[in-house]
């Protein structure tokens, strides 16, 4: 086993943070783009600073890595001293025992010698004899045990050569006792100048055999001062090994208090500008403090680029994008032609965009703390008043437009207002559109469809009267061709009576003045003058009418004159859009509840791409074949108007086999009377 010296472990220490070191300096050549005020800028990088950063996963394992393993060298350190320490206490041991058992060796070869001489002086008492023999027996059991040792590891070739000598001592000491016992003992005779001898040789067998058992001695006596001197080592080393834990903690609460203070410092950074952020002011730099130990450098220079710094970064991309956010709305509200503003629960203006000074004549400064019924018609302030509470009780995101007059220098505005109720701000916030030239466009128009109906109407039913006048003979036989050019005189001034009909009647409707005379009336017979009206119009189309109302009564509370209005336009609309010798059916379905009328054809159908904007105005579907319609394209949409205020629905779906089916349903009259 292999050991470390104090020195060598001292310098495996000291060579340990010089290779992290080389590390670390590598990781602190390196920069972040220090983000400046309110712009992302990324700064060049100097020669010092490279690309290389720590996020805080890599700060974390810095953190308990670094103490962790000096803590873990210094407890391997340790476990090998322990393993050390149990060698040498075993081999110091073991040294003990040798040298025990070389004196306990030493001291039994002098009494064989001792008990050989008085076995002599005694002329071979048999007592003596016995002990002699025992001593012998003893000697070669701890010669035995001594070898066993000396085999033992570690032993050095020097003592092993020594216990063969020793042991030769012993085995030729052995047989010159037993020669000399029976020479003693008279069993075997010898000369006494020989015995002597034989005397002599075994007394300096006795000296030699000692001064081998005093080698090893002073072997083993050597190796355990060796023993002492790497006991003395071992306690400095863990004296040192102590020491560096006790760094390694001081290492570990250091980083620790660098990382803690950096983290939060940078934490509270990031805080801090949320603040500013909400604030709209600047925001701070996140840049850590040049100063302080090497531990915060340390963190400064490496947490450039971390998860901090890029949340830092994202923030400050977030607040730029805000900024110009808020620029690009501030534009878009200062250049708007209409009217935005804000009026806070007590109905005060509280912000409103420059639009004000050009569509109402009042500067933004002006406006802000006024009352909203200072600017606004005093007949039109309980409408908005009562808007604005409405829509502050029900604390909905619905839209609301109201429409009414901002006076200002006695010049009215017609203003569109589309006001929406913020329960977070306590606020209406509005957008007031200036719908003047509308206003200037609908008087005109009406203006257009009085002079219509009083210059127009008039003289065209005049015209109507004198050419059924004509036609009836009223003024004198006429030619052939004459009659002829009145009949198609009185078409087309039936035409056009029927257009301005119309104009007025869709004028109406949108202006809500579209008046009804309601009276209990049958529907039945609607149909059947219905059908009498147009029966001459379809025999000239070739279209045969089949009325299937017959004997049946539906009384409905309506205006008759509009439903028969209604009826003539299903039916007319039937006709065009029939093949000459084309049936129509009029049907009617009466219910508990409704009444429902039914005009089927079996046409060419309505297109589906007309389908879902029939009941618009001036919209029409291609007629039948080898058929010309005049129409305006407003019967359908007046027809649904006059439905719908009888509380009725009017649709439309395919006929099986071909063509269309157009239909409407209305209360039957005790429903009608409940509504």
């Amino acid at each position: 086993m292999q050991y470390y010296t104090g020195r060598t472990f001292l310098v495996l220490f000291a060579t340990l943070p010089v290779s992290k070191g080389l590390k670390a300096s590598r990781c602190l050549n390196c920069i972040g783009a220090p983000i400046v005020a309110n712009d992302i800028v990324q700064q060049p990088k100097s020669p010092r600073m490279l690309n290389s950063s720590l996020n805080l996963k890599q700060q974390g394992w810095i953190l308990v890595g670094i103490p962790l393993g000096l803590m873990l060298i210094f407890l391997l350190s340790l476990f090998f001293f322990y393993l050390r320490m149990e060698e040498d206490l075993k081999e110091a041991d073991r040294a003990k025992t040798v040298i025990s058992t070389c004196n306990k060796l030493t001291k039994e070869f002098a009494l064989v010698g001792t008990t050989l001489v008085f076995y002599k002086i005694s002329s071979g008492v048999d007592d003596y004899k016995l002990e002699l023999r025992d001593h012998l027996e003893d000697t070669d059991k701890t010669l035995k045990k001594l070898s066993n040792l000396l085999h033992q590891e570690p032993s050095s070739p020097e003592e092993l050569a020594i216990l063969k000598k020793i042991s030769r001592y012993s085995d030729a000491g052995v047989k010159l006792i037993g020669v000399y016992e029976k020479h003693i003992s008279g069993e075997y005779r010898i000369p006494e100048m020989q015995a002597k001898i034989i005397f002599l040789e075994f007394a300096e067998m006795i000296r030699a055999f000692s001064q081998q058992l005093e080698e090893i001695v002073r072997i083993e006596s050597k190796k355990h001062q060796r023993l002492d001197e790497l006991g003395k080592q071992t306690s400095l080393m863990l004296k040192v090994c102590g020491v560096g834990a006790l760094f390694a903690v001081v290492l570990a609460a250091a980083l620790t208090a660098g990382f803690t203070r950096n983290t939060t410092r940078r934490l509270g950074v990031l805080i801090d500008n949320t603040e500013r952020l909400s604030k709209k002011q600047s925001l701070q730099l996140l840049s850590a403090d040049q100063g302080g130990s090497k531990v915060d450098l340390f963190f400064t220079e490496h947490t450039r680029n971390d998860e901090i710094a890029q949340l830092d970064l994202f923030f400050r991309k977030m607040a730029n994008e805000l900024a110009e956010a808020t620029r690009k709305e501030r534009a878009i509200l200062d250049n708007a032609v209409d009217v935005i503003c804000s009026i806070n629960s007590e109905g005060k203006f509280t912000a409103v965009n420059p639009a004000s000074s050009q569509v109402w004549g009042i500067a933004p400064d002006k406006l802000i703390g006024m009352h909203y019924s200072e600017i606004i018609e005093k007949e039109d302030v309980p409408k908005f008043a009562e808007a604005m509470e409405n829509q502050a009780n029900q604390q909905s995101n619905s839209l609301v437009n109201i429409e009414n007059k901002v006076s200002v220098d006695e010049n009215p505005v017609h203003t569109l207002w589309s006001i929406r109720w913020s329960e977070s701000e306590k606020s209406l916030f509005c957008v007031a559109h200036d719908i003047s030239d509308r206003k200037e466009v609908e008087r005109m128009k009406q203006e257009f469809v009085a002079v219509i109906s009083h210059e127009l109407r008039t003289p065209l039913t005049s015209l109507q009267m004198t050419l059924s006048l004509l036609l009836n003979g009223n003024y004198g036989p006429i030619s052939e061709t004459a009659e002829q050019r009145v009949k198609s005189a009185d078409v087309g001034v039936t035409r056009l009576i029927m257009l301005v009909s119309d104009l007025l009647d869709i004028e109406k409707m949108e202006a809500g003045k579209l008046q009804m005379r309601k009276s209990n009336s049958d529907l039945a017979e609607v149909v059947e003058r219905s059908i009498e009206t147009m029966s001459g119009f379809a025999s000239q189309q070739g279209v045969q009418l089949q009325d299937k109302t017959a004997g049946l009564c539906a009384p409905v509370y309506a205006d008759s004159d509009r439903l028969l209005q209604v009826v003539v336009n299903l039916i007319s609309n039937a006709i065009k859009y029939s093949e000459e010798g084309g049936l129509i059916e009029i049907e009617l379905i009466k219910g508990e509840e409704q009444a429902e009328l039914r005009v089927v054809d079996h046409g060419a159908g309505i297109p589906p791409e007309f389908e879902e904007t029939l009941f618009k105005k001036y919209e029409q579907a291609k007629a039948a074949k080898n058929k010309k319609i005049r129409s305006t394209g407003l019967g359908l949409a007046i027809s649904k108007a006059i439905i719908e205020q009888h509380d009725g629905i009017i649709g439309f779906s395919r006929t099986e086999g071909g063509g269309s089916t157009f239909w409407f349903k209305l209360p039957v009259l005790s429903s009608a009377k409940k509504s």
